[in-house]
């Protein structure tokens, strides 16, 4: 049977329930080149679906790579860097090398040092056990140094055949396969629509949306004759707020443009509000700014400590949103409050799903209140 050319998924023709579900005269009609129905309302609806592939079936998925020789191409979004590593991945690759490719750079003001952000990342890949041959910046959405992935994946392949002295040998080392692997929403599948639109002149375009695991299961999409790529569902991060909130709210913490930063001159026991989703009481500190590199469509609110409880209790769902309904405010209800110190210096606070807060001072005291599951975590500054 063929599969959905949106979401990877195996075509059926009997249950409009299920997954995979394309009318009979609309298969019979265009044959393999035919999105499912649940990609059809994604791309022309806008419909909301729940995530439908759980950890253990992710896991079982990519399990299949460690025993084949290939090339593995891990995506991240720049605005999530620690969030972006899949945990325990070293485990189901195998030998295989790791490409890293970093998304969404073109979101980044100038003040963000990309290096010093490349260098993080192979510091953690390090701690992952991941064998990393190259970490490039790209912006899949405007198809900005698409080019330089396909050239180093074509390089190692060219090189592993190198090394080959007899056919026998050649057959052995050839690497056809290449996955596409990272979290849900990363931009997987918009990076291999940049590939196909760009240099294959192929209009069957994947199934892209804001909302979480729109690929459903592996899609191989073929560069030339003898190689391909595929794409794979994206892992959800529960440590991340994507994996807690609806479509509605997504769009709002989604960056959509170049980020123009909102910064503020603080003074002790001032609160300020990202949404209702995070909570920063400045305690104490000498000369606070900080800077929130976020969605530009993220509302930030200011207000004195003293304040900050009567506004959280009359505001969530009015002025304080995400969240937009009361299931999201279930889902985020339990929290917790993670106290950072700085003594002197520039850091940035980082937020998994929201972004980062670039703080410069001395003797601050900030305590964060967030949902129990979110990393939030103080760094050494890109800035």
């Amino acid at each position: 049977m063929a599969k959905c050319i949106g979401c990877g998924i195996k075509l059926q023709t009997h249950d409009e329930s299920l997954p995979g579900y394309v009318p009979l005269l609309v298969s019979a009609d265009l044959g393999d080149n035919v999105y499912c129905k649940r990609c059809y309302q994604i791309i022309h609806n806008g419909k909301k679906y729940d995530p439908e592939i759980s950890d253990n079936d992710y896991y079982k998925k990519i399990s299949v790579i460690k025993e084949q020789k290939a090339i593995i191409v891990l995506m991240i979004d720049i605005m999530d860097i620690y969030g972006g590593f899949i945990p325990n991945l070293h485990e189901y690759i195998g030998d295989n090398k790791v490409i890293i490719v970093v998304n969404k750079v073109d979101i980044m003001p100038k003040d963000v040092h990309l290096k010093k952000i490349e260098e993080r990342i192979r510091g953690i890949a390090a701690k992952e056990k991941l064998d990393v041959l190259s970490v490039i910046m790209i912006s899949a959405k405007k198809k900005q140094n698409i080019e330089s992935v396909l050239n180093k994946i074509f390089k190692i392949k060219d090189n592993a055949l190198k090394k080959s002295k007899s056919y026998r040998e050649r057959r052995l080392n050839k690497i056809r396969d290449c996955y596409i692997l990272g979290c849900a929403s990363v931009g997987k599948s918009t990076f291999i629509n940049a590939i196909k639109e760009k240099y294959l002149d192929d209009k069957k375009l994947i199934t892209t949306s804001d909302q979480f695991q729109t690929t459903m299961d592996f899609i191989k999409v073929y560069i030339d004759d003898d190689n391909y790529i595929i794409d794979t569902p994206g892992l959800i991060n529960y440590r991340s707020f994507g994996a807690y909130l609806d479509y509605e709210s997504m769009k709002v913490l989604t960056p959509k443009s170049y980020l123009k930063p909102k910064t503020y001159q603080l003074n002790p026991d001032q609160t300020i509000f990202m949404g209702a989703l995070a909570r920063l009481d400045f305690v104490k500190g000498d000369k606070i700014n900080v800077s929130f590199y976020t969605s530009n469509d993220l509302y930030i609110h200011r207000t004195k400590t003293i304040n900050a409880d009567n506004i959280s209790d009359a505001q969530k769902l009015k002025l304080l949103v995400p969240p937009h309904n009361e299931k999201e405010l279930e889902r985020l209800s339990e929290t917790k409050e993670v106290m950072f110190n700085i003594e002197s210096g520039a850091y940035d606070l980082l937020i998994s799903g929201l972004g980062f807060v670039h703080v410069v001072g001395s003797n601050i005291a900030l305590k964060v209140q967030v949902h129990k599951n979110i990393d939030v975590r103080l760094v050494e500054t890109f800035i």
